[in-house]
């Protein structure tokens, strides 16, 4: 199973249908260690980053899709993001897309 962890626009059943076909079910679960980013992308696209603080939480949506949805998604990101693997809180292990580049 390929679990993708979302905090933004991968959360939103059109980007959800444009990019895959279809609608994705997810359950609620939180990124525990991580912050967002007052800067966004392209001002519009939130940015997580590893927190100093273990109490800082981003609260998003767990997907299961296929590996082939993956490279979808990671073609959806862009270069402005790169997809790591990181332990939820509900033990699940997931990608989830932080930044690479600084943002414009």
């Amino acid at each position: 199973m390929i679990y993708i962890f979302t905090y933004g626009s991968l959360q939103e059943e059109e980007i959800q249908s444009a990019l895959y076909g279809r609608n994705l079910k997810g359950k609620s679960d939180c990124l525990l260690g991580y912050a967002l980013l007052e800067q966004k992308v392209f001002d519009q696209y939130p940015v997580i980053h590893p927190s100093l603080s273990k109490t800082d939480i981003i609260c998003g949506m767990v997907y299961e899709i296929s590996e082939k949805e993956l490279l979808i998604t990671d073609v959806y990101e862009g270069d402005s993001y790169k997809r790591i693997e990181v332990a939820l809180q509900s033990g699940k292990i997931a990608w989830v897309y932080t930044r690479t580049l600084p943002i414009n």
